[in-house]
């Protein structure tokens, strides 16, 4: 995947039976027995969450059960042939945004220890503007900046210290994500800002594991507004860059097996980068018994947003299309969304309260079933394994024209490109 000949065929695992409850709810059974069924599907990466609040529950606190539970699910990984990609403090995940308990609020005692080491007493609470889920439950936003808040980065700092510090040797482990989701949350305050974000985290981590490669991703958000992330200065800082494809942010309306947002966020990415990048959450959620297929309103980050539910086949359809062409597009990969549905006993708790797409956007029912996606993905798999000829390379952009005004050029550059594709 580091090679500028390869793709990687990857999927986030969220089990069936578990979903976002992984870390709390682990079962090693369960778990051998799914990644060994997406090493045989043909995937050759898996993502693992590294949920921020599971493994941090203190800024300076980790959650010595949660690390032993993904050492476990590492070395399942490895034992089946499969490699992984560890996303550390995600907070756009599933469709809702989630930070920690301990995050989301001003940190009176972090200030009142620097007023003793004679730096002003200063506590800032944003108004909260939107919602996100922390603790369990869901509150008004009122944490800061998350690239640039002291505190913040402080604790960022300790989880890659520790988790980089135990796992960066792991021959599991392919790749580190670095964050994903917090332009969600709060603007970021520039877009040096974010950059020094990067520089900052990624040497951190190579202190404690050298050889670790990390992968930073930006967002449709991001791409929007001067301050990013930018695909630029995530590629300065890390060997890999990825865009993500949330249903809440392609830039399409009523497109139900339309594969141009994909294909546009990762050549405007691609290209913004100036190198091949790996798409990730690539997916349409399914019906289930006595629904008809068609459009519904979901709430997907804090916003409502219409998503396609599609039959098993044209969610097959849509699979195989989008693979087959991001990779004749040169992409370095595309990861989708989640491998497995989930049983409707988690459909009460939160994110899936709110967030109905990704109840369904798995390759297996909620009952362990495979869907038609499964033989489309498949086949993508072994065509890339045979595949004879080097990918393309990513288009030239304009780099300089685009963030002069990046909303209103990445709208005039997606209808350009859905009118001409």
């Amino acid at each position: 995947m580091t090679t500028n000949d390869t793709f990687s065929l990857g999927v986030t695992y969220w089990p069936r039976r578990a979903g976002p409850l992984l870390w709390q709810r682990y079962d090693r059974g369960a778990v051998r027995e799914e990644l060994a069924h997406i090493a045989a599907i043909g995937f050759d990466t898996v993502r693992f969450c590294v949920l921020w609040e599971d493994f941090q529950p203190g800024p300076e606190r980790i959650n010595g059960r949660a690390m032993r539970r993904l050492e476990h699910a590492l070395d399942t990984a490895h034992a089946v042939g499969l490699r992984v990609v560890l996303a550390l403090f995600p907070v756009a995940l599933l469709g809702q945004l989630q930070v920690p308990s301990w995050a989301n609020g001003p940190d009176i005692a972090g200030a009142l220890r620097r007023a003793r080491r004679g730096q002003p007493l200063m506590l800032v609470r944003p108004p909260g503007v939107i919602s996100v889920l922390t603790g369990g439950r869901y509150r008004p936003v009122q944490c800061g900046d998350l690239f640039s808040d002291p505190t913040m980065i402080e604790a960022q700092r300790y989880l890659v210290r520790e988790t980089g510090g135990y796992f960066g040797d792991h021959p599991a482990v392919l790749a580190w994500q670095l964050g994903e989701g917090f332009e969600r949350v709060h603007r970021p305050e520039s877009e040096q800002a974010v950059s020094q974000w990067f520089a900052l985290l990624t040497d951190e981590l190579k202190i404690v594991a050298p050889r670790a490669v990390c992968l930073g991703v930006v967002s449709p958000t991001g791409l929007k507004r001067r301050s990013g992330p930018r695909p630029e200065h995530v590629a300065k800082h890390c060997a890999l860059t990825g865009v993500t494809v949330d249903l809440a942010e392609t830039p399409v309306d009523h497109q139900a097996r339309h594969t141009n947002p994909a294909a546009y966020l990762h050549r405007l990415t691609a290209g913004l980068a100036e190198r091949r990048v790996v798409v990730l959450g690539v997916g349409m959620p399914t019906i289930t018994h006595g629904e008809t297929a068609g459009w519904f309103e979901d709430d997907l980050y804090g916003r409502t947003a219409p998503v396609y539910r599609s039959t098993p086949g044209e969610q097959a359809e849509f699979i195989h299309t989008v693979l087959e062409r991001l990779y004749d597009d040169g992409a370095a990969g595309a990861w989708l969304a989640t491998y497995a549905d989930f049983l409707e006993e988690l459909w009460q708790a939160p994110p899936l309260d709110r967030t109905r797409c990704y109840r369904t956007m798995g390759l297996i029912d909620a009952l362990g079933r495979e869907k038609a996606s499964v033989e489309a993905v498949r086949e993508f798999a072994r065509r890339v394994r045979s595949a004879s000829t080097l990918p393309a390379q990513p288009p030239a952009v304009d780099a300089e024209r685009y963030w002069s005004d990046p909303e209103r050029t990445f709208r005039e550059w997606w209808r350009e490109f859905n009118s001409s594709g």
